[in-house]
């Protein structure tokens, strides 16, 4: 036993035991995860029991610094729930799923999660080497009916009740209704890179050639991709010139403002 070194494990592990694994790129895990690129993805705590609830809600971004950010530059943004929904909405009975929906699990290391707004709340957890193994479910999700005149007349009561306070507040640079939601249940297991003389881990994966151990249980999060509508944009004050430049400028980046903000950071609404 005493030749049990990390490279006879490997050997023996690759050539007798387990299939080598590898992390997906962005792309293949945004498709093995079913995630889109036009959803805000946020963890919300507070609406695993009702997330329904999350229909109708207004969000606000705000000013941080003199200006609005722009499509290209959204690291200052913040982001926060109004203190009023959309009134009276009626949820689309047929957008709901009738069972969880499973989909692939996959590995996942530190690039990754930084580079994948969904997984941004896991880049924290990092330590050495190491990587995490997750199964995703689409847990829940629905859409607001905006076939209902109830939408129309919640829309614009709404802005009725919050112009003063909020749609012609010069801080307020962005106003957007979430109209859909899916919710994300993420299954994880950490693991850590096996060395010569570590003890523990009774369960373990083939990354890349290299034997990555557990002795964690699994855990449960939950996130929520946010399907939304814009009721305000900031008004236009710059010269002609600088107007060109931003339109310039948005059209090199097809991803909209809430996906420029999640390739920045990942964000818990309260």
């Amino acid at each position: 036993m005493g030749n049990n070194s990390t490279e006879h494990i490997n050997e023996a592990m690759n050539n007798e035991v387990a299939e080598s694994k590898k992390i997906p790129s962005v792309m293949e895990a945004q498709k093995m995860l079913a995630l889109q690129n036009n959803m805000l993805y946020v963890g919300a705590d507070a609406y695993i029991g009702n997330p329904y609830a999350l229909l109708g809600t207004v969000l606000e971004i705000r000013k941080t610094q003199a200006d609005c950010p722009t499509i290209a530059n959204t690291e200052n943004a913040s982001i926060e729930f109004s203190a009023f929904k959309i009134p009276g909405i009626e949820i689309d009975e047929t957008s709901k799923i009738k069972e969880p929906i499973k989909r692939q699990s996959i590995l996942v290391d530190q690039k990754l999660a930084v580079e994948l707004s969904f997984l941004n709340y896991l880049t924290a957890e990092f330590e050495g080497e190491s990587s995490f193994s997750l199964m995703v479910f689409d847990q829940a999700a629905g859409l607001v009916n905006r076939d209902s005149g109830s939408w129309d007349k919640g829309v614009q009561a709404w802005m009725a009740n919050n112009k003063a306070s909020i749609l012609d507040d010069p801080a307020v640079c962005y106003v957007y209704a979430v109209i859909g939601f899916v919710q994300k249940y993420i299954i994880r297991r950490k693991y850590t890179k096996f060395t010569a003389g570590a003890k523990g881990g009774a369960f373990g994966v083939n990354l890349n050639g290299q034997l990555y151990t557990s002795s964690e249980d699994y855990s449960l999060d939950v996130r929520y991709g946010l399907q939304t509508v814009i009721l305000k944009r900031p008004a236009v004050t710059k010269s002609l010139f600088a107007e060109k430049e931003i339109l310039a400028e948005a059209k090199e980046d097809e991803a909209n403002l809430f996906s420029a903000i999640a390739k920045q950071r990942s964000f818990t609404l309260k």
